[in-house]
């Protein structure tokens, strides 16, 4: 009995195989003979399919693949806030102190900070990506090496005393050919012999993974290698490390917060009013995918994006739910004449899924493949940042997988109803209806969709509209410089120059860049306002004058600057002077202050010669007074902003700006030639035009006006697909109505005008609720838009005009079709 059960068994499951097989090669036939109908539905699906799978791609790089560390889940990121609550890092001196009082919970801390070097062999100079680390590194984010080994604990503690280097992955590949001889090796960092110790492992990318470091160095060997110059890990104001920290054995989160929080008191005790107002945060790395201070912003506009695109989907979905309906009523004759003639439902069931799968699998590898294109077009958008995101978006079998399965989902989703539909069981009514395809529940069904369809692109298209205005908008707003072509060169010289030697070096460099042909000024700045990568603030003291409550101090921003800055970017002289040869290292100090820092402190006052105090108790008389430029955002207020003179700061270094008569692009290769003539292993972090800085505010308005610009476009092409798909239907189920129409005496173009009309009816209705929705959008977002109303007119007539001309010619083309029937084969087939 077992054996004969079992053989019945094999016995289904072969014929319900065949039967599968069967169901695939009968769908393909049709889907063969109908080439319109199959084109237009995969087109859909792809569209909607390739958009989710390509912002998936850039999701599944960005935030969901798991981290190169070993046990994440052990580890935490330990971070010094401001009175802001923004993401802050340590000093070297902090963080070393932090080290030492947080044995109890913590296995060991490690310290990382950006940091570019510049790399001499036998094939030139080159500027490589490094990050400079502190503490055991590589043991607390448990990540070891694929050839040689990593720095071991005992290293990095004596200043100059280690100078060893660890490769990435992608660097040992590209620079030496995976060559496994190269340990051992040495390299030359800004003139320093270096030797080659390790490779890491293949999948680590360091704790900036968007920048993906060419080397590890010991933070120990600043003086040599680092871009702030000898001397800089002494100094407390100098915040660069990102510090994790791995839990202890038994030690809990809460714990180490406890330790970190005594820690913390305790380094406000001992230094005053620096870290007054600051506390240190203790969060799981898990929890922070990307960036501890980009985490939000990444997150926000991950959901934002995904919901975009997958209101896209809905649409592609909605576009296929029409155009199966449609099939489906089409065919709810056939499917009457098989179920009388004895066809299980079930199997017809069967046979029409199979169809609608087959179509929408079919949609997902042209979406998967459409993807591949997407990616590569958001990769190439030039973002104006100071070093280019490395972002690994390319196509796995997640992401293959994810397109697949979303494809599949829908095709299933969407052909269930339309299968249940056309194989209802009332046989006789179905048989007797003349009117497949006419205007019953199901066609009413299909302009349901239809209307979605268009209030979906609506609302899409307002906000891509919004955005866009606002960027408009934005790009208007004065930022108080920049109004000249200017060059800008952010540089360092390389060779552990003492902060005299590197004044020489700006100071003479100035001096060449200035003599170059085209160039009016030039000048340098520690940090160029609007920068948005880093600020600079100082506290100071006004006599007189309050401070806000908490605290005993103004927090101010800060510049410092050299040569003829204020002529290089255009900031205009309002009162006073502008440093001169005064103003030098020996001499009283001295600053220029912006026009809203002089109305703050001496309202109704001259500034110049007034004075406040920093905070180690040095007094500052006021020389000059500048016009207000944006600092950190071109939608800010002013803010109050201290300009020092270089020469009276304890280091030296920044961007130079070139001002110039003519283009200044061509000009960025002249300044590198100066510098490098100044010096041959001079650092090249970063060279753009004042345009293209100016350029850098404009990113995410940027990127969300090109984002939802590609999403309403696809948006309005699918409801145009099917706009016309419904259209064709329509004209072919009335055929026979529209030939006796024309036999009666009706003019072919005013039968032209009926079908446009009954669709024109759906558009405006469409539009009307999505304008509707946009307007309650549009309010939603208004904290993101600038100089934008909640109800712009121009944007919302703009898409009026733009959804209703190209949805009526996306009508007009089928309805032509009406104009074109035969009366006298319509009555013979009749």
């Amino acid at each position: 009995m077992r054996g004969i059960a079992a053989r019945r068994r094999r016995d289904g499951a072969t014929t319900w195989a065949a039967g599968v097989l069967q169901d695939m090669r009968a769908a393909w036939r049709r889907m063969i003979r109908a080439p319109g109908f199959t084109s237009l539905a995969i087109i859909s699906i792809a569209i909607g399919v390739g958009g989710n799978t390509a912002f998936f791609a850039l999701v599944d790089a960005l935030l969901l693949r798991p981290l190169p560390y070993q046990d994440p889940d052990e580890l935490v990121d330990i971070r010094l806030t401001g009175p802001d609550d923004a993401f802050g890092n340590f000093s070297y001196p902090t963080f070393r102190e932090l080290e030492e009082a947080t044995t109890s919970v913590f296995d060991g801390v490690a310290g990382a900070m950006f940091n570019m070097v510049n790399l001499g062999d036998d094939t030139g100079r080159r500027d490589l990506v490094n990050e400079l680390v502190a503490g055991p590194y590589f043991q607390v984010l448990g990540v070891g090496a694929q050839l040689g080994r990593v720095f071991d604990p005992g290293e990095g503690i004596a200043r100059g005393a280690d100078p060893i280097v660890v490769l990435s992955d992608s660097y040992w590949r590209r620079a030496f050919g995976a060559d496994p001889g190269v340990v051992g090796r040495t390299v030359s960092l800004n003139g320093f012999a270096y030797t080659i110790i390790g490779v890491a492992q293949a999948d680590f990318t360091g704790v900036f993974p968007w920048l993906q470091p060419d080397i590890w160095a010991h933070a120990s060997m600043s003086d040599q290698i680092s871009l702030l110059g000898p001397g800089s890990l002494d100094r407390r104001g100098q915040e660069s490390f990102m510090v994790k920290g791995r839990l202890a054995d038994g030690v809990t989160l809460a714990d180490a917060e406890t330790v970190v929080g005594t820690f913390a008191r305790n380094l406000i005790a001992s230094h005053g009013d620096r870290y007054l107002g600051r506390r240190i945060q203790t969060t799981p790395t898990l929890g922070s995918p990307v960036h501890p201070a980009l985490d939000g912003i990444v997150l926000c506009a991950a959901a934002v994006v995904m919901a975009v695109v997958s209101l896209v989907l809905l649409i592609a979905c909605i576009n296929l739910a029409g155009f199966l309906l449609a099939r489906a009523e089409a065919r709810r004759r056939e499917v009457a004449v098989r179920l009388a003639l004895g066809a299980q439902r079930g199997r017809l069931i069967r046979n029409l899924l199979t169809e609608t799968t087959m179509l929408a699998l079919l949609g997902g590898i042209a979406g998967v493949l459409l993807s591949v294109f997407l990616v590569d077009l958001m990769l190439s958008i030039q973002l104006p940042l100071p070093q280019p995101l490395k972002v690994d978006a390319r196509l796995n079998l997640t992401v293959v997988l994810f397109g697949l399965g979303l494809s599949l989902l829908a095709g299933l989703a969407l052909g269930l109803v339309p299968a249940l539909r056309s194989t209802q069981p009332d046989v006789s009514s179905t048989l007797k209806d003349e009117r497949a395809g006419g205007i019953g529940r199901t066609a009413k069904l299909r302009s349901a969709l239809v209307v979605g369809q268009v209030a979906g692109a609506a609302v899409l298209l307002v906000a891509a509209g919004l955005f866009t205005r606002s960027l408009i908008t934005t790009r208007r707003i004065d930022p108080g410089f920049g109004y000249h072509p200017a060059a800008i060169v952010w540089i360092e010289p390389a060779t552990g120059r003492t902060p005299g030697e590197r004044r020489d070096f700006y100071g003479t460099y100035l001096e060449r860049v200035a003599a170059l042909p085209g160039v009016v000024a030039a000048g340098i700045v520690t940090i160029l306002p609007l920068d948005g990568t880093a600020t600079s603030t100082i506290s100071v003291t006004v006599p007189g004058v309050n401070p806000p409550p908490g605290f005993d101090y103004h927090e101010v921003d800060l510049a410092g600057v050299g040569g003829d800055y204020f002529d290089a970017v255009g900031i205009p002289l309002v009162a006073g002077r502008f440093f001169d040869a005064r103003d030098t290292g020996g001499s009283a100090p001295v600053a220029v202050v912006s026009e809203t820092m002089a109305a703050r402190f001496w309202p109704g006052q001259e500034a110049v010669g007034r004075s406040y105090t920093i905070f180690d108790g040095t007094e500052v008389r006021v020389v000059g007074v500048a016009g207000d430029t944006r600092v950190r955002s071109l939608s800010e207020a002013p803010r109050p902003l201290v300009y020092a003179p270089m020469e009276q700061m304890p280091n030296i270094h920044g961007r130079v700006v070139a001002r110039t008569a003519g283009e200044p692009a061509p000009l960025v290769p002249a300044m590198l030639e100066v510098a490098r003539d100044l010096d041959p292993s001079v650092i090249t972090i970063n060279t753009k035009t004042m345009q293209q800085h100016l350029s850098f505010m404009l990113i995410p308005a940027r990127v969300s006006a090109i984002t939802l610009g590609l999403m309403g476009a696809l948006a309005l092409l699918l409801a145009a697909i099917g706009l016309y798909g419904i259209v064709a239907h329509s004209v072919v189920a009335r055929r026979r109505e529209l030939g006796i129409r024309m036999s009666i005496g009706a003019e072919p173009d005013r039968l032209v005008v009926l079908v446009l009309g009954i669709a024109l009816k759906l558009v405006f209705f469409g539009l009307a609720i999505g304008l509707a929705l946009a307007t309650v959008l549009s309010l939603l977002i208004q904290g993101s838009l600038h100089g934008v109303g909640s109800f712009d007119p121009v944007t919302f007539a703009a898409v009026t005009v733009v959804l209703t001309v190209a949805l009526a010619t996306a009508a007009y083309l089928p309805a032509r079709r009406a104009s074109r029937v035969d009366p006298v084969d319509v009555l013979k087939e009749a």
